[in-house]
């Protein structure tokens, strides 16, 4: 400690003093285990029929194979306009590209491997937790293709939902990197479909 007359100053490294990398871990930490908290309270809630649900969501939400499905469906029943196939499509792909390469750049471990406790009730991803490419790809999809099809917009909406959902339910994610995937998704979307006006 240094003594300036009356005024004391306390120098980061002496014993009881807080370091400033000790300053900024400790919010990262508390958000940290906000998100492990968050993530064990929706694990836990399991019912046999939700679980079924839940599995057949993130399955058909496989590197957003259920957009593309809808979005081919609707291109054929709604008049073969190209760019609502198009937008659709480019938006699922742009954002499962971001999220699988944001991955690699931060390496999160995902919940069953940090936790050995935790028993996923699907296939265990590969690849890197943060963030969620279901979650990314959902968003992006179910964004897209409401704005092309507003009458669609809720059950869209709630698939979505469902998809981003049943990654922590299922085991394989933490809330804090689905609801990443979906900020990833949602951006990617609103970028694709605004060329896409520009472009019109």
């Amino acid at each position: 400690m240094l003594a300036f007359g009356s005024l004391s100053v306390r120098i980061s490294g002496e014993p009881g003093v807080p370091s400033p990398e000790h300053n900024l871990k400790n919010p990262l930490i508390k958000i940290r285990d906000l998100d492990r908290t968050l993530f064990l309270a929706i694990f836990r809630l399991k019912w046999e029929p939700l679980t079924a649900v839940m599995r057949a969501f993130t399955i058909a939400g496989s590197a957003g194979a259920l957009w593309g499905f809808i979005a081919g469906a609707a291109f054929l029943a709604t008049g073969l306009e190209l760019p609502n196939l198009l937008v659709p499509w480019i938006s699922v792909a742009a954002a499962w590209t971001v999220a699988e390469g944001t991955k690699y750049l931060f390496n999160r471990a995902r919940p069953y491997i940090s936790d050995t406790e935790i028993a996923p009730l699907i296939k265990t991803p590969s690849s890197s937790s943060f963030p969620s490419g279901h979650s990314a790809t959902a968003a992006a999809g179910a964004l897209s293709l409401s704005a092309i099809y507003p009458a669609l917009a809720p059950a869209l909406l709630l698939a979505g939902l469902l998809v981003a959902l049943s990654r922590i339910y299922l085991g394989v994610h933490y809330p804090f990197d689905v609801f990443a995937g979906m900020v990833t998704g949602a951006a990617t979307a609103t970028v694709v479909l605004a060329v896409g006006v520009a472009l019109a």
